[in-house]
């Protein structure tokens, strides 16, 4: 006889969100009770490989189920401020995809629902922060082992154009490569950094895919300044000839650390006689990157427990983004609000 689980959990969006499904699915104190999206071929391949999950092309079906805890959000941009409304104030937890939303108003939204709402937890799919070489450079940062940082750098390069000019991204009324792209990279360099910056400046274009569908911005480069003088340059190149990588450097007073597709390095001496020192540590470890959703669903099965991307990591890191959008828009300084 099948021991139920303690979890009721569903999944609203089979893209990335089918990767969620299966880790819902094996989660021993989970339960996947739904799966849902609107694309019937999609739903009857995930559905086939996980027996005992009911099926549905229609959202209302997982939101108004008062058996479900747990919802992960995985639809389109759009959809999302809705559907984590929806989830809250049904009572059940969300784990969303980034973004968490696409505008301010849709932010406060969501803050003000769990603040009605305080037994209820919000995390999402940050899920650079899994990867075994980004966890150690956070290490060393943190340890103060390359003494104090003045810079970071840190690229999404997402070389998938087709995705920009095709698809729900070109047909979409708003569409944003920092809340779709760069969101992962502002993540990652406030991770491993452990501060907020105060201020950002951005600009954008649209070049790569010029004379397509995509009537938005698919690259953007931002610049983020902090309390200290310390800043972060993030850009997002979503229609670049190159293969799916993410760069990071990172330049402190004793040591510098390179991470490019030509390989992963720590320089500690600017002289050109001393070789730097190969990392390598486990990149991009795809296979890690289930842990996001996993600490999270442990983390509301003991709730003195944090998951690995808290609650107001997920505000941060979307206010920055809205600041950086509309930075790009005013072609202005902008302080950051944080929501």
């Amino acid at each position: 006889m099948k021991i139920q689980k303690r979890i009721k959990s569903a999944v609203i969006g089979l893209g990335v969100g089918a990767h969620q499904a299966k880790a819902l699915y094996n989660h021993p104190d989970c339960q996947l009770k739904w799966i849902c999206d609107i694309n019937k071929s999609r739903l009857s391949k995930i559905g086939s490989e996980l027996v005992e999950t009911k099926r549905t092309d229609n959202e209302e079906d997982v939101l108004n189920d008062p058996e479900i805890d747990l919802i992960c959000v995985a639809s389109y941009d759009e959809a999302h401020h809705r559907q984590v409304i929806k989830s809250l104030k049904q009572g059940k937890h969300v784990y969303v995809e980034k973004p968490m939303c696409i505008s301010k108003s849709e932010a406060k939204d969501i803050r003000l629902t769990l603040k009605s709402n305080p037994k209820l937890r919000l995390s999402s799919n940050m899920v650079l922060r899994t990867c075994p070489l980004f966890k150690k450079v956070r290490n060393v940062i943190q340890s103060n082992k390359i003494g104090e940082i003045y810079h970071i750098e840190a690229d999404y390069l997402w070389g998938r154009k087709n995705k920009l000019i095709s698809g729900w991204r070109s047909e979409a009324e708003f569409y944003s490569i920092i809340h779709g792209a760069a969101v992962h990279m502002i993540d990652l360099a406030l991770w491993i950094y452990g501060k907020k910056p105060c201020a950002v400046q951005a600009i954008g274009n649209k070049i790569s895919t010029l004379g397509t569908l995509q009537r938005h911005n698919d690259f953007a480069v931002l610049l983020l300044q902090f309390d200290n003088l310390m800043s972060v340059k993030i850009s997002a190149h979503g229609g670049c000839v190159h293969p799916h990588f993410h760069t990071l450097k990172v330049f402190g007073q004793k040591s510098s650390f390179f991470h490019e597709s030509t390989g992963t390095v720590w320089i500690d001496s600017s002289s050109p006689d001393q070789m730097p020192r190969p990392e390598h540590s486990e990149y991009p470890a795809k296979a890690h990157r289930n842990q996001a959703l996993v600490s999270f669903v442990n983390s509301l099965l003991s709730p003195k427990t944090d998951p690995l991307v808290p609650q107001e990591d997920v505000f941060s890191v979307m206010s920055i983004c809205l600041a950086a959008e509309e930075a790009v828009q005013s072609r202005k300084i902008l302080p950051i609000e944080y929501l």
